[in-house]
């Protein structure tokens, strides 16, 4: 046994013994044993659903007396009924751990941080808080935050500049829409903000032809996080473009649809999360409804182990006929488009898929050739639709922006 998974094996059956006196894993484990269950035994121990986190309330897995309580946040996602966590000083020392030691970016205490992720509740901006606190020096950090009247688009932008802000941390969405409003004001974000040397982006899914226009659009290298509100962050990407899995707080696996069963590596299942490090509160085998794959890596940035990949939430799977989409799939083919578009919709029809499409260069766009593309690409039948989706004017103003919906089930 390795020594990682010596650390491991014994964080387990820390994070075991630590979950029993919650009121969810009192009466979830009442059946199983109180004793010591090793790790390689996971698979014989329930499974935690967000239905089993709804009904349990909000202190319903604390793990902890509430004179430990550091944080508490919830998820701002598109579906379902936020998530409550609650955080330990400990643990958001950890989660900050987590990106800096993970990231490609590889914070400095030279870096000057500006984080566009909202603070209202959210986790991801306090925790990239903690990664910059986390480099030895300073750690200076611009906690811009998002969806606010105080720090509009064109503010951000001037931050950027007169602060010479070297990384940038938010939402993939906020990244393109602070870059159409440098370009609707006169900047070019590509050039006028020299300092600007990386981007890291957590919050929504992300695929590869995503991220490279991003980059594009930016001219820095963009590193994507993936976790949740109830988890923390679990994997991030290096500089060769590989999610590793931080295994040492992890233990990921990738189940059936059903749950009974585990997946080939490699292969599209459903995320399921056991926190070995989370103190406040832990999650044994958490059934989050994500697709994700997970596979063996020796990768070049030096690191071995596990790589992820998500497709993204099971409820924006859609199926016709024969073929079945995930999100990631869907965006990766929209993200082909030359030019990627400003913005975009996928409505779930009948009889296909229909695609709404904004650019402000959509007069390159060839309507015909776009639908057999995307047809091509997603292998079921595509209608588009040029137009104008986004109110570009409310961009430089104080309005607020909201997460957007980019996939539309027809049951929605």
């Amino acid at each position: 046994m390795t020594d990682m998974e010596q650390e491991r094996a014994r964080k387990f059956q820390e994070m075991y013994k630590r979950i029993q006196p919650s009121p969810l894993y009192k009466k979830k484990l009442a059946d199983n044993p109180t004793g010591e269950v090793a790790l390689d035994q996971i698979q014989s121990l329930p499974l935690t659903t967000k239905k089993d986190l709804r009904e349990a309330g909000i202190f319903g897995h604390l793990a902890v007396g509430r004179k430990e309580i550091a944080q508490y946040h919830e998820s701002t996602g598109t579906t379902g009924v936020p998530a409550a966590s609650w955080f330990t000083k400990e643990d958001m020392q950890v989660g900050g751990r987590q990106l800096k030691e993970c990231g490609g970016v590889h914070l400095t205490a030279e870096d000057l941080v500006l984080i566009r992720f909202p603070y209202a509740l959210a986790l991801p901006a306090f925790l990239m808080q903690h990664a910059a606190w986390q480099t030895g020096g300073a750690g200076g950090v611009v906690p811009a935050s998002g969806r606010t009247v105080v720090t509009p688009y064109p503010r951000v932008l001037s931050l950027l500049k007169d602060l010479s802000v070297t990384v940038m941390a938010g939402l993939p969405r906020e990244m393109e829409l602070l870059a159409e409003v440098a370009r609707l004001i006169g900047a070019n974000p590509s050039k006028d903000f020299p300092a600007l040397r990386a981007i890291c982006v957590a919050g929504e899914l992300m695929g590869d032809n995503r991220r490279r226009h991003i980059e594009k659009l930016w001219n820095v290298p963009v590193f994507n996080m993936y976790g949740s509100t109830e988890t923390a962050n679990i994997a991030t990407m290096c500089e060769y473009g590989n999610m590793h899995i931080v295994e040492e707080d992890f233990f990921v696996e990738v189940l059936n649809e059903d749950g009974t069963d585990s997946v080939a590596n490699g292969e599209r299942g459903f995320a399921t999360i056991t926190t070995l490090s989370h103190q406040a509160s832990p999650l044994l085998r958490y059934f989050n409804e994500d697709i994700i794959s997970v596979e063996p890596i020796t990768c070049k940035c030096g690191r071995t182990g596990a790589k992820l990949v998500h497709y993204g939430r099971s409820k924006e799977r859609i199926y016709y006929q024969n073929t079945v989409l995930d999100s990631k799939d869907i965006q990766e083919a929209v993200y082909s488009l030359s030019p990627a578009p400003d913005a975009w919709k996928v409505l779930e029809q009948e009889a296909g898929l229909h695609v709404l499409l904004d650019s402000h260069h959509s007069e390159n766009w060839a309507k015909e050739e776009i639908c057999s593309f995307l047809s091509s690409q997603l292998k079921v039948p595509v209608t588009v639709e040029v137009t104008e989706m986004m109110d570009r004017s409310a961009l430089i103003d104080n309005t607020p922006s909201t997460k957007p919906v980019y996939i539309q089930k027809r049951n929605d």
